[in-house]
């Protein structure tokens, strides 16, 4: 199995944690990339799906309300949800929760769906 190497890390912290109008916790992005790394171990996978998360903060930026509102613990947050690389037929297998604050995009968390656990259930408790 491959490792993503500590560089391919801080260049995804960078090309994520840069993206205009865009603001996360710095802890809650390292923990979401790491784990990311875990499933999408493979350089060719990781980079594809650190490109599809970066591409849909820029479209969530923009748009500002193109997913799905949520409930319980998470109301007031709504989640996006897209393939980690173009496919088709894919399902979409990654989730972005954010929050409009009406200046910037606020994002709780990001990951895939299922793994390596339910998503919802890990961001609950930022």
């Amino acid at each position: 199995m491959e490792i993503i190497s500590e560089d391919m890390l801080r260049h995804a912290i960078d090309v994520i944690g840069r993206t205009e109008g865009i603001q996360m916790d710095v802890d809650s992005l390292i923990d979401d990339l790491f784990i990311l790394s875990n499933i999408y171990s493979t350089e060719q996978t990781f980079i594809l799906a650190v490109n599809q998360i970066h591409h849909s903060l820029k479209q969530i930026e923009k748009t500002r309300t193109i997913c799905t509102e949520l409930f319980g613990n998470l109301s007031n947050w709504r989640s996006f949800h897209f393939q980690s690389r173009r496919v088709n037929k894919q399902s979409a297998d990654l989730r972005i929760v954010y929050q409009d604050t009406g200046d910037f995009i606020q994002v709780r968390g990001f990951g895939n769906r299922h793994l390596p656990h339910d998503f919802y259930k890990r961001i609950y408790k930022r």
